[in-house]
């Protein structure tokens, strides 16, 4: 599978880089990143005017406002694209949603396995327990990560289908990411936790959710269609 990685210089950049350094079946044909390319082993383009058609999958691990050239690239090459970014706004989702129709496109707040199970989860207790327990989310990152609350707070928020979930966000250290909901009604408490020990689980995640991709037909996909 050869690999585009778009924001191949951030954190998870350099770590699906790493990552796929570990695997034969996996080829990074460039990178593309505004951002100086010391230590990428493969070439690194600061947009995609200069980009080669040749991949099989793009990867996105950027920012927000470069989504818009991305899925403009990868329409002109009939190219699927992994869609990581997050902080994603109304205004990239719409643009992501009008993509989907002319590509295939995977989109996920977090790529983990184990917050998607959580997700299913949080489901089913939030409709066991109804109204009478209050839900809040407390979520911790590194101080480096530009988004408050997280992509993935929003994605447990969801699960929750509550309109009333308090939502806390801590940014320390070098935190790759910890979430717990909580459930709380009279006189007795439910928590659980989603931690993260290393970025790998995401890059690992990222990975899978390409080789699923580019055998699909255009359309929006996520972590429950994997």
């Amino acid at each position: 599978m050869n690999i585009i990685i778009h924001g191949c210089n951030g954190r998870m950049g350099r770590m699906l880089t790493q990552t796929i350094s570990e695997h034969s079946e996996y080829n990074v044909i460039c990178g593309v990143d505004p951002e100086c390319s010391e230590g990428i082993p493969y070439p690194v383009y600061r947009d995609f005017a200069f980009v080669p058609p040749k991949a099989d999958v793009v990867i996105d691990f950027s920012h927000p406002a470069a989504i818009k050239d991305l899925l403009g690239w990868c329409i002109l090459h009939d190219s699927p694209v992994v869609i990581a970014t997050t902080g994603l706004g109304q205004e990239e989702h719409r643009i992501i949603q009008e993509a989907s129709k002319q590509i295939p496109v995977f989109q996920s707040a977090n790529m983990s396995l184990g917050i998607h199970a959580l997700c299913k989860a949080l489901s089913q207790i939030s409709a066991i327990l109804g109204s009478e327990f209050d839900t809040g989310i407390f979520e911790t990152h590194h101080k480096y990560k530009k988004d408050a609350p997280s992509g993935t707070a929003y994605l447990l928020e969801d699960a929750l289908n509550s309109n009333s979930t308090a939502v806390t966000a801590l940014r320390l250290g070098t935190i790759p990411g910890e979430h717990t909901v909580i459930f709380a009604g009279e006189d007795e408490v439910l928590e659980l936790t989603h931690t993260a020990y290393s970025r790998k689980i995401f890059a690992v995640g990222v990975l899978k959710a390409a080789e699923f991709l580019i055998v699909q037909k255009p359309g929006l996909y996520n972590m429950n269609d994997l």
